[in-house]
């Protein structure tokens, strides 16, 4: 079925393709198939394939025009929708920090003061893939990134549990969210731990059985991004 929903997709003529997100996501999810299913140990020639046999046609076939912004939202549509591609973007270019990928949900085991002095802190940052620090305040409600070239992003959080919350995503400047996530968009949090400079987290996007532990920092020698 999602075979035939590529075909149909390419198949559109430039005047009739709507470029939806929904479109896009399909696409994302047949190349992540494609993707699993590619037998090549070598990961720049496993990118290559993916692109060259899905990718590129896909793209011949929108409106050249539009074809560099479609292509840049199905790159990072495709990295939400599909671990195994974040996995591969991993090894291609490791991250500061290692992304810990687990299939089984973790258990928190942060003490009920050090959930509340969470809950009061309102002042965090962590690492982006290439080393960049990113800002985070979380205050009433509103969870806002602010990233080393001065753009941003804007979600809202609420407490689903004790130790978990939701943040859905509202919009962004930076180009990368803004591909990345569309409004609407959710991610479920948990705090899982308090060490001596950071909190451990976990993040699941709904839907998906991948947890990945990250480190969210609240020192306040926050590195400074102007």
């Amino acid at each position: 079925m999602k075979n035939l929903i590529f075909v149909i997709l390419i198949g559109i003529s430039n005047h009739t393709f709507s470029q939806t997100i929904e479109d896009i996501d399909s696409v994302s999810i047949v190349m992540c198939d494609y993707l699993k299913e590619l037998d090549i140990e070598n990961d720049t020639l496993k990118i290559s394939s993916l692109y060259e046999k899905q990718l590129f046609p896909y793209l011949e076939k929108v409106d050249q025009s539009k074809s560099k912004q479609i292509g840049e939202k199905v790159f990072y549509r495709l990295q939400r929708n599909c671990v195994e591609f974040r996995n591969l973007l991993d090894r291609l270019e490791p991250p500061k920090e290692a992304a810990v990928r687990i299939t089984k949900n973790p258990t928190s085991t942060i003490s009920k003061n050090q959930l509340k002095e969470f809950k009061n802190q309102k002042n965090f940052y962590y690492f982006e893939v290439d080393g960049d620090t990113t800002k985070v305040s979380m205050n009433e409600g509103i969870w806002k990134d602010k990233f080393s070239n001065e753009t941003y992003s804007k979600l809202t959080y609420n407490w689903v549990t004790d130790t978990e919350f939701e943040l859905t995503f509202i919009d962004s400047n930076n180009k990368t969210r803004s591909n990345f996530s569309v409004k609407g968009d959710k991610y479920i949090y948990k705090v899982l731990s308090k060490q001596d400079n950071y909190y451990l987290m976990s993040l699941n996007i709904p839907g998906q059985k991948t947890f990945e532990k990250f480190k969210l920092y609240y020192k306040k020698t926050m590195p400074n991004n102007g």
